[in-house]
């Protein structure tokens, strides 16, 4: 016979892993809700605007983000990208100069052997 909380229990680690997947979706501007369904804009009375869900009820487990944090946290990604690519760039440009040098080298120690 199974525990009788057993049903309550996993209903309440769906709910929990159902929160948690909402609470990392309200990072940058979302696709779709942890519930499957569209993200609008969505803008209230005081003329804020928000990505919602369009199923959005304040229960936990729909996405409701503002739009000027999403904004926002996507600019800081875009410039951490941004400055990662200038870095590989930076050491393929080092690497490439070294490269030369090595080429001019063999080039001279190959004309002195011929």
């Amino acid at each position: 016979m199974t525990d009788p909380y057993y049903a309550d229990i996993k209903q309440w680690k769906r709910d929990s892993d159902r929160r948690e997947l909402v609470l990392y979706a309200h990072h940058c501007i979302p696709k779709t809700c942890a519930c499957g369904a569209p993200i609008r804009v969505f803008i209230d009375e005081k003329g804020k605007s928000y990505f919602e869900c369009t199923e959005f009820e304040d229960d936990g487990f729909h996405i409701r983000h503002g739009c000027f944090n999403a904004f926002e946290e996507e600019l800081e990604e875009l410039n951490e990208k941004v400055a990662e690519e200038a870095k590989s760039q930076k050491k393929m440009v080092d690497e490439m100069k070294k490269m030369r040098e090595d080429f001019k080298l063999l080039k001279e120690l190959c004309m002195e052997g011929g």
